[in-house]
């Protein structure tokens, strides 16, 4: 008997117990299916991450303040940062001075809080940052209509504001975007109320996946640094970090570490509290991309536990086939077929078995990933690469857990399984 003979026979048992070999099939099915939707929303969240860090500039690195542990390795997480360990403009200009080669802007920050802002009936909640000129466009922030903010500006510490494009909208949603700027609109905070111009306008972009997991309206209003500062009542108290956008040709990675060493030596080497950490987006996707891929292979591990209740189920029931079939496999054995063949029908139709119930499990797989990586907006696909993976290790399930059930039926004695009743 050759193997199309084996596969026809498979399938034609297959359908005259049509509700056996589902219920054989479904352990299979559900963990293929597991598997593949786990993959799927797990590269679909791995690259929507890596695309929104990506955006903030692979040639862009992070200067921020840390805690320094002692001889011991512990930290005194009890203790606030004071005055005194913050990062200040000084510093930032000497830091500018030593690597002008290699820094090609410098974006500052200076946080503010929550604001309502309000036009008539019209209200928008916005969080309120201070930055320093350009720092926009450092960040990757395009600016639709207007201009981030300028030199001038920032100076002389004007209070005008670059809006995001949802914010203008929201406020003033007959005006077209041009139109809105040179509107004044006033911003409650808990500080006070203070009233800006508006001088920019930037569009609005979040990924799928951070828009579902913030889930609100609330957008950024970027004002001069300076006037953050004096709103905070803070001027000159320093910064916890910085952005750094570098030049050109310019390691980031390795430069993330130079920027490092130079503070820390320079600044802060007498600081027994407060050192300066550095990151560069690149080694962040790096990392961010390691952790979830493991994450994703912990899930499909657990999930791939039920592959073997699915095995097993495979077993049983080919178990059960060689007793219902005792007297065929001793008539053909009596005509001549060797043990070899007798091995090979039975293997094949659990193969086939598996086969059938991986491919049904693929696509299941596939679309409820599909639909969860869009739910939570990360589109994405199953891989071609772990759809193979997941066909070809069904038909491996069926080949080892169809091996003792087939080799217990090519071992039956002709003589003994003709008296079988």
């Amino acid at each position: 008997m050759n193997l199309w003979e084996n596969i026809r026979m498979a399938l034609g048992g297959l359908r005259a117990n049509k509700m056996r070999a589902i219920l054989t099939m479904l352990g299979i099915i559900i963990g293929i299916a597991s598997v593949i939707a786990i993959v799927t929303v797990g590269n679909a969240l791995t690259a929507s991450v890596s695309g929104l860090l990506a955006d903030l500039g692979a040639n862009s690195i992070q200067i921020s303040l840390a805690d320094r542990p002692d001889e011991n390795g512990n930290t005194n997480w009890a203790r606030s940062w004071e005055s005194t360990d913050m990062i200040s403009d000084e510093m930032i200009e000497m830091y500018q001075e030593a690597f002008s080669d290699k820094i090609k802007s410098l974006a500052v920050t200076k946080s503010v809080g929550t604001g309502q802002a309000l036009n008539g009936r019209k209200e928008a909640s916005g969080y309120v940052v201070g930055v320093n000129a350009n720092g926009l466009g450092i960040q990757n922030i395009p600016v639709i209509a207007g201009h981030d903010l300028n030199e001038r500006e920032v100076g002389s510490q004007r209070y005008v504001a670059v809006i995001s494009d949802r914010f203008a909208q929201t406020l003033f949603p007959q005006l077209p975007l041009q139109k809105v700027l040179g509107q004044e609109i006033r911003i409650q905070l808990n500080q006070g109320d203070y009233t800006f111009a508006v001088s920019g306008i930037y569009r609005y972009e979040v990924s799928g996946f951070a828009a579902t997991m913030t889930g609100d309206t609330t957008t950024n209003i970027f004002i001069p640094i300076g006037v953050a500062e004096q709103i905070n009542d803070d001027v000159g108290g320093g910064h916890y970090g910085f952005q750094v956008r570098v030049r050109d040709g310019v390691d980031a990675q390795a430069f993330a570490q130079t920027s490092e060493e130079y503070f820390n030596r320079r600044f802060y080497r007498d600081n027994e509290f407060v050192m300066i950490r550095s990151s560069n987006m690149e080694s962040m996707i790096g990392s961010m991309t390691g952790m979830m891929g493991t994450m994703s292979l912990a899930i499909s591990v657990i999930a791939a536990i039920s592959l073997l209740v699915g095995g097993i189920g495979v077993m049983n029931i080919m178990l059960v086939s060689v007793t219902e079939r005792t007297r065929e496999i001793g008539t053909r054995k009596a005509l001549g077929a060797r043990n070899s063949a007798i091995r090979i029908q039975f293997l094949v139709e659990s193969m086939i078995i598996c086969l059938i119930g991986g491919s049904i499990g693929v696509l299941l797989g596939g679309a409820l990933g599909r639909v969860a990586s869009v739910l939570i907006g990360a589109p994405g696909w199953p891989s071609p690469g772990i759809v193979l993976i997941a066909v070809g290790f069904s038909m491996a399930i069926g080949v080892f857990f169809g091996l003792y059930p087939a080799g217990k039926a090519a071992r039956l004695d002709p003589i003994e399984a003709l008296r079988y009743e």
